[in-house]
């Protein structure tokens, strides 16, 4: 069955679970290393990266008085549409949870969402079946690893062909992009947002 492209309630969702809304909440900011495609590094010392950028990093908001603030381990992880766990693996900081929606393009190609550096709960494996907006688990702490960078979500959405083998489903296939095609976050999970080129202290 085919259905058209939606946006996305996500960052409602994420909003509402983690009271954000109370804590002021009045756009994302990102530094341009946490865009899609960026070939540019926002943690540690800089510099490039290997590839482009999957997807998006969310990491810093910034509330109506103008005070700038981060996600932590804390914070809770919604799902972007309905769909199905594919498979969850281990990532540099975390877990990735690989998410498939009943979305189809016409071409035999599925939408997925992997969400990356998380902390998945108990019930979240493959096959669980999610709704729109239900939780899927927190950020990763990342106080113990060995990498100068800030608790934050990686989002990747891409048309993926139904048939793909979810054993090939990682990192490494998904920044070389062949048979897939990533799509920018952003035009997706309908987010109120800022670019900036954001002072070290923020960073760090």
């Amino acid at each position: 069955m085919k259905f058209p492209l939606k946006k996305s309630g996500f960052s409602e969702h994420f909003l509402k679970c983690n009271h954000l809304y109370e804590a002021g909440f009045e756009e994302w900011l990102f530094h341009p290393g946490m865009l899609f495609d960026s070939l540019e590094k926002w943690w540690g010392d800089g510099g490039e990266r290997p590839g482009s950028h999957e997807g998006i990093d969310l990491c810093l908001y910034r509330n109506n008085a103008g005070q700038i603030s981060g996600l932590n381990e804390t914070t809770r992880i919604p799902a972007t549409h309905d769909g199905r766990v594919i498979k969850t693996d281990d990532d540099f900081l975390g877990k990735s949870v690989y998410l498939a929606h009943e979305i189809y393009d016409g071409n035999r190609r599925q939408l997925y969402t992997i969400y990356g550096h998380t902390a998945p709960y108990r019930n979240i494996h493959a096959g669980t079946v999610l709704n729109e907006g239900e939780l899927i688990g927190t950020i990763a702490d990342v106080k113990k690893k060995k990498v100068k960078i800030l608790p934050h979500l990686h989002i990747t959405i891409a048309w993926i062909p139904a048939t793909y083998p979810p054993e090939k489903l990682n990192w490494e296939t998904l920044g070389k992009r062949r048979d897939l095609t990533l799509l920018d976050p952003l035009e997706i999970i309908s987010c109120k947002y800022a670019i900036s080129t954001l002072p070290e202290v923020y960073l760090t």
